[in-house]
């Protein structure tokens, strides 16, 4: 069976946000059987899951709207502004375990967890993995930053219901184990609210192409005609699944304009019918074609 790729995010992100309301139901019940403080928090943070999903439903709906006359490239950005917002709460629970572990730790108290309640913990926390190989593996296959995103932010809220199932099972010969295990997990939310931080800006800011990509934009061109001898200056602009790419070439100078033009027009066809990305491409004479260099300038 397969899903229309367009739709297939929205499935995606529409389980997660009922998911996510079922197991705040039984991790409240849990916890409040247990009078758990820890399971009732970790029971809202499933919940703030959801608001996060809402929030990249939003942004994926809005980044596959079509370009208008305001936006002509499309609105393909809207993506990592909600990856980076999604990464920022992130840190903000990661900041949360670090304020509550200090807290068990002044405190020394040991939490006593009834066996049914380890067990229904136990369950979400394969729920909540099964939910974030979802998100992560649909949004890598899309080229979706917010849902990759929000994949890792159930990926957190499994990791604090490990803490939690730890602390649990061996909290009571050892009462600091939980507060350790939630600095740790701590640092690595951070680490991954930074890595995503990092590839959303990268995209908002603009980055320069990789050699790989450049090579293989130099081959397109110096197929479409031998005269080019250079291809250099790239600017590659990320816009979602719109992409523009500026780059010049260098052509004998004694070339007619007209020919010049024919050979820049053509390379611009190539590249968007091998890539599917919208290139703009400039022209440079040689200084004379008996002494153009071969080289290519990146």
């Amino acid at each position: 069976m397969t899903f229309d790729s367009k739709k297939l995010p929205f499935i995606v992100i529409w389980v997660s946000i009922i998911l996510n309301v079922v197991l705040f139901i039984i991790k409240y019940i849990a916890g409040s059987q247990t009078d758990s403080l820890a399971m009732i928090a970790d029971a809202w943070h499933s919940l703030s899951d959801s608001v996060t999903s809402v929030v990249v439903l939003f942004g994926y709906w809005y980044a596959n709207k079509p370009a208008d006359y305001e936006h002509p490239f499309g609105h393909g950005r809207a993506e990592p502004v909600v990856a980076i917002i999604v990464a920022t709460l992130l840190s903000v629970v990661g900041l949360g375990f670090i304020f509550d572990a200090y807290e068990r730790l002044n405190s020394g108290t040991t939490v006593v967890y009834s066996t049914a309640s380890i067990i229904l913990f136990s369950i979400t926390i394969l729920i909540k993995e099964a939910m974030a190989l979802s998100s992560i593996y649909v949004g890598k296959k899309i080229n979706s930053e917010s849902l990759v995103a929000d994949g890792w932010h159930h990926r957190s809220d499994a990791i604090s219901t490990v803490v939690v199932v730890l602390g649990a099972v061996f909290g009571s010969g050892l009462w600091w184990i939980d507060s350790v295990l939630t600095f740790l997990i701590s640092l690595i939310l951070f680490w991954i609210s930074y890595k995503i931080i990092k590839t959303s800006a990268n995209t908002l800011l603009g980055e320069n192409p990789n050699l790989a990509f450049k090579n293989k934009i130099v081959k397109i061109a110096k197929d479409v005609n031998p005269a080019i001898t250079s291809v250099h200056h790239f600017r590659l602009h990320n816009y979602g699944e719109h992409k523009e790419l500026n780059i010049d070439i260098r052509l004998p100078s004694e070339m007619t304009v007209l020919d010049a033009h024919v050979i820049a027009t053509a390379v611009e066809k190539s590249i968007y019918y091998q890539l599917k990305i919208k290139t703009t491409v400039h022209v440079e004479p040689g200084i004379n074609s008996l002494y153009l260099k071969s080289s290519n300038y990146f």
